[in-house]
């Protein structure tokens, strides 16, 4: 194994002088702008950079970006750190072993795609080629599909139809989440005629013979694209080769407000719909078979099950006519119930709730199914028959995160799954079918010892006195000596949980003594629906809570201290972590925050924030009760006169559909006006970037090296 060396502590990353230094941030126009909320005045003096056309805002961001770079210039050790970054992310290999048993010739697939760069400026190009052949053919060429200097046009998505040798291809304009489709012919390698537009992130595109049906929505206004929310979803039927004006209309969602969504997806050979359904004034969540006729479009409901908050179904296998469906409904930890799809409600229950949260419902071949489940940061597999009987139990280790154990092939006599964990890369092992037994199937080289990297799982105790688990990743031989440099990272929303995966820049940060610690706060789902409910909307501070106890726990248990602990977290983390900074701004030397929500008043103004998935995490500021909540904790609205708040990196894209930049920006303006002067508030802006993260690898390497030069400067990590 090739290993990573640290030599003794020789260089430091020298950068941002420390005390009593003062910055000088560029001057803003302030508006008179004052929204009344229920007859209370909230002063918004930089709503006007809501407007993304407004001059005064792009020379604004100009001087934001040459403070931010001239920031970076003086981090003289960053080029060390770009070399170490790029070894931790060329430096892994993997030898496949002989013991690994390929599968069928008749299971693969009939093409091999696989992704080209060829300019760094620039996604890469997709190539493909017929299985077995020994050269690929470039296939999307993306400098084709560019139409201005500074697009970055990406492969969001691919839909194959071999029995027809065709592809859909899905792509993003600037990281946008309008989406356009092109169709290839795989034979010859040609674009055919015809493109789809005004799809979303979303949608879903299914063929049916060599045409589809897929979702569209209404064309947003120009110019209004990163700020109004999506609306008119409708299913189309499109003849390939024809225009998209010509498509049939099948189905409608009854929501023209965008508020709520339809989906729909293929198992076997059936299209099935989730869809809200109407019974004598009252409204229910419905699971449907759609039957498709030449001169009819219309749903067969077979399941019927209330519109409640926090209520989650979904259909994971097709056996026959019978669904195996995974659920919290009645059961906060989740079971399995199985429904006759030809049958209203002719539901039972397939596996009954355990005291251990069940994550995935897979199918595992012909007759099996196997139930992934999480108990105190270790996952736990049963495989069961299809009439509930257990075949086997698998633990696997604490700290590691199981993936990809399915098999969708019926004649398939094996399947291959991975572990991964905060520290190495995913590790492979194959499961035979029959024996349920499985081996590892690969062998792993990587640049560093990983047996001197350990992840530890606790639980702490919250400001309320609820334990709170916590994934904390070190070196083996850390001492807990209060002097650590650590990296809090946070989420906490919409019932996800944050789970061991692997990231070469933060193992590298790992390596030079730095400790990442990972709390799944109440507003996650770690312990089950209930748990994600307890930090959700009216209860959004108990979630913030939790974020700050996790770190007055990695101080008091002597892991860090203030001046080196920072924080950092995205979309909703990005959130959580502003809101801690506000809050407790003396627990935290620094922050990054990528791409938050920081104006929660006016958070459901502007795209997706008034969905039904939004309204249900935070409110809206319309309505009395949530919008005396909001005010409570939106980032942007507690800061105070001239506190010292941490050091600050906030991270947008400029083309964020989802989360607008303009969060960004009127944060970052009030900070700059109210905070003090003796911290530095600056802004990484990825111009051509949307909230998905999808980079070109310029642009990728730029953001990986201003987050972790900033980070290793601001905690004093000496690199070598």
């Amino acid at each position: 194994m090739i290993r990573f060396f640290i030599i003794a502590l020789v260089f430091s990353i020298t950068g941002i002088a420390n005390a009593q230094k003062q910055y000088t941030y560029p001057e803003l126009s302030k508006g008179s702008v004052i929204d009344t909320y229920f007859n209370e005045d909230v002063e918004d003096p930089y709503q006007w950079m809501e407007n993304p056309e407004d001059v005064k805002l792009t020379a604004w961001l100009k001087e934001q970006t040459k403070l931010t770079d001239k920031q970076k210039k003086k981090y003289v050790k960053s080029w060390v750190l770009r070399d170490q970054i790029a070894t931790m992310y060329s430096g892994v290999r993997t030898k496949q072993k002989k013991s690994y048993k390929e599968k069928a010739d008749s299971l693969k697939s009939k093409y091999e795609f696989k992704f080209k760069n060829t300019r760094l400026n620039r996604a890469s190009d997709l190539v493909y080629r017929l299985r077995g052949k020994n050269n690929y053919k470039r296939l999307f060429e993306i400098k084709e599909y560019t139409l201005d200097k500074g697009d970055n046009v990406s492969i969001t998505n691919r839909y194959v139809n071999e029995d027809y040798d065709l592809i859909a291809i899905e792509v993003s304009n600037n990281g946008s989440d309008w989406r356009e489709v092109y169709f290839f012919d795989l034979v010859t390698g040609n674009k055919l005629e015809g493109k789809l537009s005004n799809l979303r992130a979303g949608s879903n595109l299914i063929w049916n013979a060599k045409d589809v049906y897929y979702d569209a929505y209404n064309k947003p206004e120009k110019g209004r694209e990163l700020l109004d929310k999506a609306t008119g979803q409708k299913l189309y039927y499109h003849k390939l080769g024809t225009d998209q004006s010509e498509d049939k209309l099948l189905y409608q969602n009854v929501d023209t407000t965008g508020t709520n969504n339809f989906n729909y997806f293929k198992l076997g050979e059936k299209l099935f719909f989730k869809h809200y359904y109407d019974v004598r004034g009252t409204i229910y969540r419905a699971l449907s078979v759609a039957n498709i006729k030449p001169e009819s479009f219309y749903l067969s409901n077979f399941l019927l099950y209330p519109n409640t908050k926090g209520i989650y179904i979904s259909i994971e296998e097709l056996f026959n006519n019978k669904v195996v469906l995974n659920t919290n409904w009645e059961a906060a930890n989740g079971r399995v119930l199985i429904a006759d799809i030809t049958k209203l409600n002719a539901v039972s229950e397939l596996i009954p709730e355990y005291d251990i949260l069940l994550e995935s419902v897979n199918k595992l071949g012909k007759d099996k199914i196997a139930c992934i489940y999480s108990d105190k940061g270790k996952n736990i597999v049963l495989i069961f028959s299809l009439e509930g009987e257990l075949l086997r139990k698998i633990d696997f280790p604490e700290g590691k995160q199981l993936n990809y154990l399915f098999e969708n092939e019926d004649n398939a006599t094996h399947t291959d799954f991975c572990i991964s964990s905060f520290y190495h890369p995913d590790i492979w092992y194959q499961l035979s079918l029959s024996s349920l037994t499985f081996k590892p199937t690969q062998t792993l080289s990587v640049p560093y010892e990983v047996e001197t990297l350990e992840t530890r799982y606790i639980n702490y105790k919250s400001k309320d006195g609820t334990a709170i688990p916590m994934y904390i990743t070190c070196l083996k031989d850390t001492e807990l000596d209060g002097n650590n440099p650590t990296l809090l990272y946070g989420y906490g929303g919409y019932g996800t949980t944050v789970v061991p995966r692997f990231d070469e820049s933060l193992t590298l940060w790992l390596l030079h003594g730095g400790i990442i610690a990972v709390p799944n706060v109440r507003g996650g789902g770690a312990k089950g629906s209930d748990w994600g409910k307890a930090g959700r909307r009216l209860n959004k501070q108990t979630a913030i809570d939790d974020f700050i106890a996790a770190a007055e726990y990695l101080t008091l248990n002597k892991y860090t201290n203030n001046n080196k602990l920072a924080i950092n977290g995205r979309s909703h983390g990005g959130l959580l972590v502003a809101a801690a900074y506000v809050q407790r701004p003396e627990l935290f030397k620094a922050a990054i925050a990528e791409a938050g929500a920081f104006d929660m008043l006016r958070f459901s103004k502007f795209t997706v924030g008034s969905v039904n998935t939004n309204i249900n995490e935070f409110g809206s500021a319309s309505n009395e009760a949530d919008y005396n909540n909001l005010k409570t904790y939106s980032p942007m609205h507690n800061i105070k006169d001239n506190v010292k708040y941490p050091n600050l990196m906030l991270i947008t894209g400029s083309e964020d559909d989802r989360v607008p930049p303009l969060h960004s920006y009127k944060f970052l303006a009030t900070l700059q006006e109210k905070g003090s002067n003796e911290s530095l508030y600056n802004l990484l802006l990825i111009n051509g970037s949307g909230h998905g993260g999808t980079l070109n690898n310029k642009d990728f390497e730029k953001k990986i090296m201003y987050k972790y030069s900033f980070l290793f400067d601001q905690l004093d990590v000496r690199i070598d």
